[in-house]
């Protein structure tokens, strides 16, 4: 199923039509086995946010705001979820803390542990462009809440 047509689905759903902002598509995670385990967690609303470098965001068309839709997409390309972003900020790396990540999943919620994984996988992202990851590298925490599927009608998706 495309983007077009799972959008349409959760209209049908009830899911109300956007009024302004932005729709993206996007997938989590390097790897499928990570892409599969942070949707499930956005699917069982045990992760609530997501972060992103925000050169990346300016790249793909700019930042994101509060109303703005992202719908999450499978290891396979294929849509999965629909979230609305109800607050987003800007901040350096070394900013983030427990607010931020208190919507992350149950594994990176401790801000060290987070920081860790996220230094590690933005540090190689940025060396495949030359670029060295630093501590006062700009990010863009999106906290998110789910609007489809809903987790007990997760079997229609």
């Amino acid at each position: 199923m495309n983007v077009e047509d799972f959008l349409e689905k959760a209209s049908g759903a009830g899911v109300p039509p956007m009024s302004g902002g932005r729709l993206v598509a996007r997938r989590l995670g390097s790897t499928h086995e990570m892409c599969d385990l942070l949707l499930s967690l956005v699917l069982s609303e045990q992760k609530t946010c997501t972060y992103s470098l925000v050169e990346l965001l300016e790249e793909e068309g700019g930042l994101l705001e509060p109303g703005d839709r992202i719908v999450f997409l499978d290891a396979d390309m294929h849509p999965r979820c629909v979230v609305e972003l109800d607050d987003c900020e800007q901040l350096a790396f070394d900013e983030v803390n427990e607010r931020h990540t208190a919507g992350e999943g149950p594994a990176a919620r401790d801000v060290k542990v987070w920081r860790k994984i996220h230094a590690a996988y933005w540090g190689k992202w940025l060396k495949s462009r030359g670029q060295e990851f630093h501590e006062q590298v700009p990010v863009m925490w999106q906290s998110f809440r789910l609007l489809y599927p809903r987790p007990d009608s997760s079997k229609e998706a």
